[in-house]
């Protein structure tokens, strides 16, 4: 042990003396701080040890500030002296004592260090924003003023001055412009954190997961929802903005040549509940009834149910995936996601595009228009031609006494063999002897994708025969925000939430948080303005 402390440098030297006690490592402060132990060539674990952290560095490189940079190299050292001292174990005892006391320290110190960068920058505002940008006289307090502004360490107390010109009638708030806000209750880390929950779980799961990881952080279902439905909207020009750039890029180099060999399409859409509210119904003469607390006329909720469009584009092999999702009423600008998705894996007009649909007629039709300046090859959606199948076999069992689960699994073999006209020839003959609806659909929506049913052929070239993938993305893409139980959506909400959905199915989550920051920067840089010459507050006020 003292051959360890020696080599620590922890005995005599430029440090000073050994400290007996663990309590006594006390004195340790910032100011004085002690270099970082070299590790020994003949310290196998400790070499090891420092291995894996400078590889650690390299990974994940510092970006802080010089003065930050300097406090954290600072701190480290402190602790490393502190631990080398602590060897009883009196003050951390094991790993887990010294997780939650970091935690609790570095929140806590990173609250104080933004509370005191607010503090400072007031300071600093006042000291040169004190004249009239018009006439330079000197800009009185009007008043002060102050509001508080959540961030991801906690909430923070902004104290800010309104300077007036009585000559000019010109006001100007200081702090505005060294902070970059406009008196927002939240900071966009905060709002960030917020919405990285509650855009997989209801708001008010959102909210209270919120204050658990981030102390002092509270919000109230109401401000997460709000907070949705505002980047939402953002998301949306998000979106419209990275797909336009994709097509517009792809007109400007050409699609004739280079690209993807194949390219996997899949569209289909499901159903999500959603609800406006609408005021009671009221006899004649009688007054509407009120809310308790905020003396409100009550409303009930009409409930209904919207279908949204889910589209998917893939390169065969490939395990990742771009979505597209949309309301229904945004049906073109649905298949123009579509093909934009396509640009960004690298569609050419040399691609080969397959289809994979549940055969309604305007999927089809719409996929063949979308991609008719390359090879298209729409394949009709197995699993759905044999439930269309089970349908008229069981007309069929009515009326010719066959057995219809025999049937249906022959008709696909027919099918599969290239008798699909031999199928919906059969299927008429049964509607000639007996009409029955489900023989007439059936036999002209098989005859509609005749060209579309070749699954042998499909499977010897290893082309995917069913559109199982967005089929399961309903339920990840989709329904897993925005069907939660006794929840539902109103109309208007609905294409925002999709798009922050979009932004999570498609790994741009970070890209546009990253966008986000940089607008915000530069709406800053608006509020930073060339002032005269300051004049001292005091006299002034």
């Amino acid at each position: 042990m003292r051959a360890w402390r020696a080599r620590r440098g922890l005995d005599g030297g430029e440090h000073g003396g050994t400290i007996d006690k663990p309590e006594q490592a006390s004195w340790i402060q910032l100011s004085a701080p002690a270099p970082s132990p070299a590790p020994s060539p003949g310290r196998g674990i400790e070499n090891a040890a420092q291995t894996r952290q400078d590889a650690l560095v390299k990974k994940t490189p510092a970006v802080l500030a010089p003065p930050l940079e300097s406090i954290r190299t600072e701190v480290i050292d402190r602790f490393r002296v502190a631990l080398a001292h602590d060897e009883d174990a009196t003050v951390f005892a094991n790993l887990l004592d010294v997780e939650q006391q970091l935690e609790a320290f570095v929140h806590e110190l990173g609250h104080e260090l933004v509370q005191s960068f607010v503090d400072e920058r007031l300071e600093q505002a006042l000291a040169c924003r004190t004249t009239c940008p018009s006439c330079s006289d000197p800009m009185e307090v009007h008043r002060r003023t102050g509001w508080q502004h959540g961030t991801a360490l906690g909430p923070i107390q902004v104290r800010d001055v309104y300077l007036y010109c009585r000559c000019c009638h010109v006001s100007a708030r200081p702090l505005h412009g060294w902070l970059g806000t406009d008196r927002e209750r939240w900071s966009l880390g905060a709002e960030q954190a917020a919405l990285d929950l509650a855009c997989d779980e209801s708001c008010q799961h959102a909210a209270d997961k919120l204050e658990r990881h981030h102390p002092g952080l509270s919000m109230e279902r109401t401000t997460v929802l709000r907070m949705m439905h505002k980047h939402g909207a953002q998301a949306r020009q998000f979106i419209e903005g990275k797909l336009g750039s994709a097509l517009e890029q792809l007109g400007h180099e050409g699609r004739s040549s280079g690209g993807l060999a194949e390219l996997e399409v899949e569209h289909d859409g499901g159903m999500i509940p959603v609800g406006v509210l609408v005021p009671l119904p009221l006899g004649q003469g009688q007054p509407p009834e009120r809310t308790p607390v905020r003396d409100l006329p009550k409303r009930r909720r009409n409930s209904f149910w919207q279908e949204v469009k889910l589209g998917l584009v893939q390169v065969p092999g490939e395990t990742t995936r771009l979505y597209t999702a949309r309301p229904t009423d945004e049906l073109d600008e649905a298949f123009r996601d579509l093909l934009a998705l396509g640009a960004l894996k690298g569609w050419t007009e040399q691609t080969h595009v397959r289809g994979i649909a549940d055969g309604a007629r305007h999927i089809r039709d719409r996929l063949q228009e979308t991609f008719h300046a390359c090879p298209f090859q729409f394949i009709l959606d197995r699993p759905h031609a044999s439930e269309h199948l089970t349908e008229a076999a069981e007309a069929l069992a009515t009326t010719t006494g066959c057995e219809a689960k025999a049937w249906s699994r022959t008709a696909m073999a027919r099918i599969e063999a290239g008798e699909v006209m031999a199928v919906v020839d059969e299927l008429r003959q049964g509607h000639r002897q007996q009409p029955d609806d489900r023989l007439r659909l059936n036999a002209d929506y098989f005859e509609r994708n005749r060209d579309s049913v070749a699954y042998a052929e499909y499977r010897a070239r290893g082309w995917s025969q069913a559109s199982s993938e967005v089929e399961s993305a309903h339920r990840h893409v989709v329904q897993q925000r925005m069907k939660i139980p006794g929840a539902w959506w109103h109309p208007d909400n609905v294409p925002g939430v999709l798009a922050l959905r979009m932004l999570r199915a498609n790994g741009w989550w970070d890209e546009y948080w990253s966008e986000q920051r940089r607008s915000w920067r530069e709406r800053a840089q608006t509020f930073r303005r060339i002032q005269p010459p300051a004049v001292d507050l005091a006299h002034a006020a």
